[in-house]
């Protein structure tokens, strides 16, 4: 990779990181989506054979749990908001292509950018931090940094796609700061 200044590669890293962070959500989304779908078919086969077999817990218990499971998931809108985090991320793909010169930015050029990426940033849904940190260091890792970052816990690399987990987000954060 190129050697940038300072302003251009924070730029250039900013946008590949909500590149990768809205990738992920979109997964996330999509994932949960196909999960959601596929426990409504498979409830819905069960209900109509709970009925066929005349099991009255059956017939009252299946229709019950994939209605709700349907609910949920039309609730959320899981499908709508994997659609969302696609188009940002491509938004970044598209900002990330002026980049693509492999040189330092002009001042007229970087404020123009920075623009664009805060017009991106305003139709944002508020960011997950520890997902963000998280793919902070994914894309150190890709632009070859041996640094070894703070290793995330499980329990709470699965629950960043739910929570926020600022101040943990913050501490991994300031401890990758010192290990530098």
């Amino acid at each position: 990779m190129n050697k940038f200044d300072e302003r251009t590669y924070d730029l250039l890293f900013a946008v590949r990181r909500s590149v990768r962070y809205h990738d992920r959500r979109r997964r996330f989304y999509e994932i949960w989506n196909t999960i959601t779908v596929a426990g409504a078919v498979i409830g819905g086969s069960s209900a109509v054979a709970a009925v066929i077999a005349d099991s009255t817990v059956f017939s009252m218990v299946f229709p019950a749990a994939v209605a709700a499971l349907a609910a949920f998931d039309l609730a959320v809108g899981t499908a709508r908001r994997a659609d969302r985090h696609g188009d940002l991320a491509r938004q970044f793909i598209f900002l990330e292509q002026d980049f693509a010169h492999g040189r330092d930015l002009e001042d007229d050029e970087y404020e123009t950018l920075t623009r664009k990426r805060l017009a991106i940033e305003a139709s944002e849904p508020p960011v997950l931090r520890l997902l963000d940190t998280m793919c902070h260091f994914e894309v150190l890792r890709s632009l070859g940094d041996a640094t070894r970052h703070p290793r995330v816990p499980w329990l709470r690399r699965a629950a960043s796609q739910w929570l926020s987990q600022t101040n943990y987000a913050l501490s991994l954060g300031e401890s990758a700061d010192g290990a530098a």
